[in-house]
C-alpha cells in the first residue's frame, strides 16, 4: 500500500478496530465455556441445556439483517457502544437469576448484543478501511488470538471464583470493546452530525431492511460469498458436532482433543495474515472457492486418519485454509457493497452462517443414524464438495467474477 494509504489507516484506527473485534467475537467463546458449566451446576437436563445454548443464536438469526441496517443508519461506532453496554450490564445477572427461563432470556439478549458488536467490527473494515484484504486478515488474526486466550482464562476463574467471578470476567472482557469504540476516530458523518439521532424507533426491525439486504444478492460477488459462506459453515458444522464425538470414539481424551482444536485456531490465525499477499497473486473469487473446497475436503477425510499425528497435521492445515477464507469473504463483501450498505452486507453473510450452523448438525445427526458416524463424514462432506464444484462451474460464466 502506498504512503497515502498508510496515513489513511493509522495505528489508532487499526488498534481500535482490532480491539472491537477481539472483545466482541471473543465474548462468544467465553459464553460457550461458562454457560454450559452454569447450566450443569443448576442441574438442568441435557435437553434443557441444549435449549439454553441454542437460544444464544436465536435472535441473531432473526435480527442480524435489521441490525446491519441499523449500523448503516446510525454508524458502527454508536451501535457497538450501545450493545457493548448491554453485554457488560446483563452478564452479572446470570448467577443472580438461577433458573431456566432467566437463563434463556439472558442468552437471547447477550447473543444478539455480542453478535451486533461483531457485525459492527467487521463493518468497520468496509466503512473505514475500504475493504482491504490485509486489514481483514489482521482482524481475523486478532480475533483468533482472543479465541485462544479467553476460554482458558475464564475456565480458571470458574475453578477459583465460581460463577460470580466467571460472569464478572465476561463483563470485564466485553468492556474492552467499549475501550476500542472510545479509541475509534469519529467518522465524517459523526463529525458533521449528519447521522440520525438514537431513538427507540430506530431499533424497530423494518421489513425494508430485509428487502434491501437480500437485494444485495444481485451483486455477483456478494451472492458468491453468501453461498460459499453457507457451504463453508456447513463444513464447520461437521467439525463442531460429530468431529469431537468421533475422536472420543477413537479413544482420545480431553487433552488430545483440546490440543487438536488449539492447533486449528493457531494455524487459522496465521492463515489470516497471508490473505493480503495471496490476493495480490490470485483472483480472490477463485482463491475463495479453492480454499473452501480444500477446507471441506480436509474435514471429510477424518475417518481415514487413524493416528494423532495425522489428525494434528490435517486439522492444522484445515485451520490455515479456514483462516484464509474468513477475511477473504469479508474483503470481497466490503468491496462489492457501497458505503451505505456495509452493515447489511456483513449481516447477510452472518445470517447465512447462523442458518448453516443451525441446520447442518441436525442433518449430520440424521445421516449418522442411517449410515453410521464414519460414513456420515463422506456423505455430508462429499455432498458439499459436489455443490462447490457446481458453484465453480457457474462462477466461470460470470463476467463479474473474472476481473
Amino acid at each position: 500500500m502506498d504512503e497515502q494509504g498508510r496515513e489513511r489507516f493509522g495505528l489508532r484506527l487499526q488498534l481500535a478496530v482490532y480491539a472491537c473485534g477481539i472483545f466482541s467475537s471473543g465474548a462468544s467463546n467465553l459464553i460457550w465455556v461458562v454457560v454450559p458449566l452454569w447450566a450443569v451446576s443448576l442441574g438442568l437436563s441435557p435437553v434443557t441445556i441444549g435449549i439454553a445454548l441454542g437460544s444464544y443464536t436465536f435472535l441473531p438469526l432473526l435480527l442480524s439483517i435489521p441490525g446491519g441496517a441499523l449500523i448503516d443508519r446510525l454508524g458502527a461506532r454508536r451501535v457497538m457502544f450501545l450493545f457493548g453496554i448491554i453485554v457488560v450490564g446483563v452478564s452479572p445477572f446470570y448467577p443472580a437469576l438461577p433458573w431456566l427461563s432467566a437463563l434463556i432470556g439472558l442468552q437471547m439478549v447477550a447473543g444478539l448484543a455480542i453478535s451486533m458488536g461483531w457485525i459492527g467490527a467487521q463493518s468497520l473494515i468496509g466503512q473505514r478501511m475500504r475493504g482491504e484484504a490485509v486489514y481483514a486478515g489482521r482482524l481475523a488474526f486478532a480475533t483468533r488470538l482472543g479465541a485462544l486466550a479467553g476460554p482458558p482464562i475464564i475456565g480458571a476463574i470458574w475453578d477459583v471464583m465460581g460463577p460470580w467471578g466467571a460472569f464478572a470476567f465476561v463483563s470485564l472482557w466485553t468492556s474492552g470493546m467499549l475501550v476500542g469504540v472510545a479509541l475509534l476516530p469519529r467518522s465524517d458523518e459523526e463529525a458533521g452530525n449528519t447521522l440520525p439521532p438514537v431513538t427507540l424507533r430506530e431499533f424497530h426491525p423494518r421489513l425494508s431492511s430485509y428487502r434491501e439486504a437480500f437485494g444485495l444478492l444481485h451483486l455477483a460477488p456478494i451472492l458468491l460469498v453468501v453461498v460459499i459462506s453457507v457451504l463453508r459453515q456447513s463444513g464447520q458444522g461437521i467439525q463442531s458436532s460429530f468431529y469431537i464425538v468421533y475422536l472420543q470414539d477413537l479413544g482420545f481424551g480431553g487433552t488430545a482433543i483440546g490440543t487438536l482444536l488449539s492447533a486449528f485456531l493457531v494455524t487459522g490465525a496465521f492463515g489470516a495474515l497471508a490473505v493480503g499477499r495471496l490476493t495480490r497473486l490470485f483472483n480472490p473469487f477463485w482463491l475463495l472457492i479453492v480454499a473452501t473446497t480444500l477446507a471441506v475436503a480436509l474435514i471429510t477425510i477424518t475417518p481415514l486418519l487413524g493416528s494423532f499425528l495425522l489428525l494434528l497435521g490435517i486439522i492444522s492445515l484445515r485451520g490455515a485454509v479456514i483462516g484464509i477464507d474468513q477475511p477473504l469473504m469479508l474483503s470481497i463483501v466490503s468491496r462489492a457493497a457501497d458505503a451505505q450498505s456495509q452493515g447489511r452486507a456483513v449481516a447477510l453473510r452472518a445470517t447465512a452462517n447462523r442458518l448453516a450452523m443451525t441446520v447442518i448438525p441436525v442433518i449430520m445427526g440424521g445421516v449418522v443414524e442411517v449410515v453410521g458416524i464414519e460414513d456420515a463424514f463422506f456423505v455430508v462432506g462429499g455432498t458439499l464438495i459436489l455443490l462447490l464444484a457446481t458453484l465453480a462451474l457457474l462462477a466461470r460464466k460470470s463476467p463479474a467474477l473474472k476481473a
